[in-house]
């Protein structure tokens, strides 16, 4: 019988690696029993966060995927756990005072012990402005989950903090993609002494609408978006995406301050929705062979202060 959901059949997730552990009796089957029933459990009740938050859905297909037998997302800064799932739930204080003593790693792998069974308690830390959380799973002592976490660890930026991605890996994953397409459009105006502006636009978070109507709803919306901002551009301008929240416009012959003059009263709009943003503006006028290094000043660094209301 299908099971459509509010995300159709995506709940649909191949478990015979479970099935393929119990055969090997690399796992006890109550264990195999007991995630079996918790999955079906979830899945049968449609009351569930599942079938109403985007978030609790991928996280919790994410972690039974995983074969996380627990996995909690841990709020650091006042040990609270965000988000919990797995057959057990009641061990969020032992493994929040476990990771709690090697806070000064980025992740790591834990000896865990529970009922008689040792167990491998995986960790991850995941950076958001001045907050702090961690991602700790508890998984088979021999089985290796890390790349399953990290993945889970992405899932979690992206759908719970859309900006969050910490400074070295958003660079690291933004730059090598854009840098060289940037420098082709600004360096031969640059070498001929024509000024060229960037505008870095970053609106408020599109969380709460991921949450309520999903993420095609927010693709859409970020698309409107755009073409709301080309309406103010010339055509001699580019932008790009970078994120959720985040448009870089490129300006070619531009001064600074005619662009600040255009966005001085500009407003923005998508899905009939005001979105809030803040703007920064950098002239460059040598040209760039490592836009990394002005990177702070093309920004402005505002996805790491305040945040937009």
């Amino acid at each position: 019988m299908e099971n459509k959901g509010l995300y159709r059949d995506f709940h649909r997730i191949d478990l015979s690696h479970l099935r393929r552990l119990a055969q090997e009796k690399k796992i006890e089957s109550s264990i195999v029993q007991n995630l079996l029933e918790y999955w079906q459990r979830r899945l049968d009740d449609k009351n569930d966060a599942i079938y109403a938050r985007y978030m609790e859905y991928y996280l919790f297909f994410e972690s039974m995927r995983a074969l996380f037998l627990a996995v909690f997302i841990f709020d650091m800064k006042n040990g609270t756990a965000r988000h919990s799932y797995g057959i057990f739930p009641a061990l969020g204080p032992a493994i929040f005072a476990s990771i709690s003593e090697s806070h000064n790693s980025a992740s790591g792998i834990i000896h865990f012990e529970h009922n008689g069974h040792e167990y491998a308690l995986h960790y991850i830390r995941s950076g958001y402005h001045d907050q702090e959380y961690t991602i700790a799973a508890l998984g088979l002592k021999d089985l290796s989950i890390g790349e399953n976490l990290r993945r889970m660890k992405y899932v979690f930026e992206r759908y719970y903090l859309p900006s969050s991605f910490s400074r070295d890996e958003r660079i690291g994953s933004l730059f090598p993609a854009v840098e060289k397409l940037i420098r082709e459009w600004i360096n031969p105006a640059l070498a001929e002494k024509q000024p060229v502006t960037f505008t870095y636009l970053y609106f408020e978070s599109l969380a709460k609408y991921v949450g309520l109507a999903g993420e095609h709803f927010a693709r859409d919306l970020l698309r409107e978006l755009q073409q709301d901002v080309h309406r103010i551009l010339k055509d001699t301008d580019r932008s790009l995406v970078l994120s959720t929240r985040e448009i870089l416009i490129v300006s070619l012959n531009c001064e600074e301050e005619i662009m600040r003059k255009r966005f001085a009263r500009a407003y923005f709009h998508a899905k009939s929705l005001l979105l809030a943003y803040q703007a920064n503006f950098f002239c460059v006028r040598e040209p760039i062979t490592d836009l990394h290094s002005i990177w702070d000043q093309v920004s402005g660094n505002l996805a790491y202060k305040r945040k937009v209301s």
